[in-house]
């Protein structure tokens, strides 16, 4: 029988809850989440199946800064990236292009912080989200 690997990742209910009380105020503050987010919470071991099932689930889910920092790297905005990164994880071509996105938003004069949750909810689309931010502002 094959062997079939297994994820080692752990999602985190309560940044999501967290995520989703800053989106319910009226002025969120998502700046707060590039901070606070840069260590995982520790990975529990899953329990073994039996003899069959001996993938090693000890390993650690990646932290998200080397991520922001590989995008750095590239040039984008470390501001940007951070948002992108939570939004994407490591997803280049969702990265790219909502840091592109971000980056003429705010050369348009539009600096509020709910641009990067209207870029999400818009598939990065600037063009959808203008009309959001000009009735807001």
């Amino acid at each position: 029988m094959v062997e079939v690997p297994r994820s080692t990742f752990n999602f985190d209910f309560e940044y999501e809850r967290k995520i989703l009380a800053e989106a319910e105020k009226e002025n969120p503050n998502w700046g707060k989440f590039t901070v606070e987010r840069q260590t995982p919470p520790p990975q529990q071991p899953l329990p073994q199946r039996g003899p069959r099932h001996t993938t090693s689930t000890t390993s650690m889910a990646a932290p998200v800064e080397p991520i922001v920092e590989k995008y750095i790297s590239m040039g984008l905005g470390r501001e940007a990236v951070s948002f992108a990164v939570l939004n994407y994880g490591d997803n280049p071509t969702k990265v790219k292009e909502f840091v592109k996105s971000y980056n003429a938003l705010h050369e348009m004069g539009f600096t509020t912080p709910n641009v990067p949750e209207l870029l999400a909810i818009h598939d990065n689309d600037p063009d959808k989200v203008i009309p959001h931010l000009i009735i807001t502002t």
